[in-house]
């Protein structure tokens, strides 16, 4: 008994040294989140695992509903894809008014959910508001004037349009399902801050599109340096109180008191969410407020003619912290999550929609243009064709 004692103890001892040699401390948290509760990713309530800090909103603002309001279903085929691909919220505003609504499971107007990287479209924004505020010069500026701990590749300079379009060159492995990885150390971790400041550029910036939330982190520590607050605080001034959000928002930190989990983790509903597009919609402004220049919005929207980093084709599908496409001859603009978070402008048709949800086929982008997922071609079809009249 003794012996086996010790043998355990022993283990125990290694597994312990390893773990602190290799800096995988997170993985104990990655385990409580996920697979000690029949998870084996990221879901979209893990706000209960983090600390979080408020987006709060001082101007709340009602969406109208519409005289034609319905939230029974559009159609069925569409009723059922949503409730197969486990989606909680479906939400369509069109002309400024609530034209469908339907929650399933634990979804409801008021209900937060955990945005993922749609979080990374909201940066771009706040971007935006503290160029307009004159805290960054331009997109152009570069960022080791608010970084200078990072150091360039081969003299290169990274600026912030570089950061915004995934061009920069930084040395990041983006993949949801590995535990050990920089992207699963970012979302478990307890030290954004050191982590990113360890990063390294490997190439030249501005040529290759590669999708990085690491780069959107390094835009969250810019935008805190350059504005002289945490993020949530300069949100809440800038753009969520502004676009009337209805709720507060709560962004996960690393730690307690800590660093906003930028590149995701933005949690709010769908209602709020939909703001956000609208927002996009208006060219920068809504409700009769102006949020941010319909320049930079209209900039944001626009590819830069990247070469993609797979297939070394030009890059059609995003721009600035924006997807784009185009369905049924309808261009599109929109913020895309882990597991299928969407708001999805559809200028054409003065429209937004929202998709919140458990579930996405996320390889099927495979299939289409512009990297659409099935669902997503699919959501998007059903709502053109139905809001087209």
């Amino acid at each position: 008994m003794r012996r086996l004692l010790l043998l355990c103890f022993g283990f125990v001892l290694v597994l312990l040294t390893l773990i602190y040699v290799f800096d995988v401390s997170y993985l104990f948290k990655g385990v409580q989140s996920t697979y000690l509760r029949g998870e084996n990713s990221a879901q979209i309530d893990d706000s209960k695992f983090f600390y979080n800090r408020a987006v709060v909103s001082n101007n709340p603002k009602e969406i109208p509903l519409g005289y034609n309001y319905n939230d029974s279903i559009i159609s069925d085929s569409l009723d059922f894809v949503l409730k197969k691909s486990k989606s909680v919220a479906f939400l369509v505003v069109q002309k400024d008014s609530v034209r469908f609504e339907k929650y399933w499971r634990f979804g409801n107007s008021d209900f937060s959910t955990n945005s993922f990287s749609m979080a990374k479209s909201i940066v771009s924004l706040l971007v935006g508001c503290a160029i307009d505020s004159g805290f960054i010069s331009s997109v152009n500026q570069s960022v080791f004037d608010f970084i200078p701990e990072l150091t360039p590749f081969r003299g290169h300079d990274v600026s912030v349009k570089h950061l915004l379009e995934m061009s920069s060159g930084l040395d990041w492995l983006e993949h949801y399902k590995k535990p050990i990885s920089v992207t699963a150390k970012s979302y478990y971790g307890t030290n954004l801050k050191k982590l990113m400041l360890e990063r390294e550029f490997v190439s030249p910036p501005g040529l290759v599109h590669e999708y990085k939330s690491g780069d959107t982190q390094l835009l969250g520590i810019l935008l805190e340096r350059a504005v002289g607050k945490n993020i949530s605080s300069f949100a809440s001034e800038v753009l969520w109180s502004k676009i009337g959000a209805k709720n507060n928002a709560f962004w996960s930190l690393d730690y307690n008191g800590g660093l906003e989990k930028v590149f995701c983790c933005f949690n709010s509903n769908a209602r709020d969410f939909s703001k956000i597009g609208l927002l996009v919609l208006g060219g920068g402004s809504v409700f009769g407020e102006s949020v941010v220049s319909s320049e930079y919005v209209n900039w944001l929207k626009s590819p830069g003619g990247l070469v993609d980093v797979d297939g070394g084709k030009t890059v059609d599908y995003y721009a600035n912290g924006w997807w784009v496409g185009e369905v049924l001859d309808k261009p599109i603009v929109y913020a895309r999550g882990f597991n299928g978070q969407y708001v999805v402008v559809v200028p054409d048709l003065d429209l937004v929609f929202v998709r919140l949800g458990l579930s996405e086929n996320e390889k099927s982008e495979n299939n289409n243009n512009y990297k659409l997922t099935d669902n997503l071609k699919f959501f998007t079809e059903e709502v053109i064709k139905e809001y087209s009249f």
